[in-house]
């Protein structure tokens, strides 16, 4: 009896050590700021009316279009529909990129899937990581505002 009784504290001791054992800090990965939804904020330089970026598990794709009745939601559904199949069913929306994105600090490496082209740009957030600012390592070649997509 006296070995059984010891037995179950062994086994009791040993459980509750495990979890005692187990990190109460937050080890989980954080989704990166940059995974989302993206549409350029319009400043009246480019006559594109909407586009739209995801990114998404190490890749991107973003679409443009010209056409102001397309609703963000709409654009999001063909960024979607790029980053899955690398087409669009909308003639009036256009595939810009596609491709990989690795983020390392500051730094977003993006690798076209079509030619293989890499690009290289700085990436910072404002306003709790609604905003997205991307910055081309050459500083001519200016900045670029993005929005995160939020259910409309």
């Amino acid at each position: 009896m006296k070995l059984v009784k010891y037995l179950l504290f062994i086994a009791l001791f040993a459980g509750i050590t495990v979890t005692l054992l187990t990190s109460c800090s937050n080890d989980d990965d954080e989704a990166s700021p940059i995974e989302g939804y993206w549409y350029e904020i319009d400043e009246g330089d480019y006559p594109v009316n909407y586009a739209m970026s995801v990114f998404k598990n190490g890749k991107y794709a973003s679409v443009y279009t010209y056409k102001s009745y397309i609703t963000k939601s709409e654009l999001k559904e063909y960024v979607d529909e790029a980053l899955r199949s690398n087409k669009v069913s909308n003639s009036s929306v256009y595939i810009a990129e596609k491709g990989t994105y690795t983020l390392k600090g500051k730094k977003l490496k993006l690798t076209e899937s079509t030619d293989g082209d890499v690009y290289y740009v700085y990436v910072s957030f404002q306003k709790s990581n609604s905003v997205m600012v991307l910055e081309g390592e050459d500083p001519e070649e200016g900045r670029m505002y993005l929005q995160r997509y939020t259910e409309e």
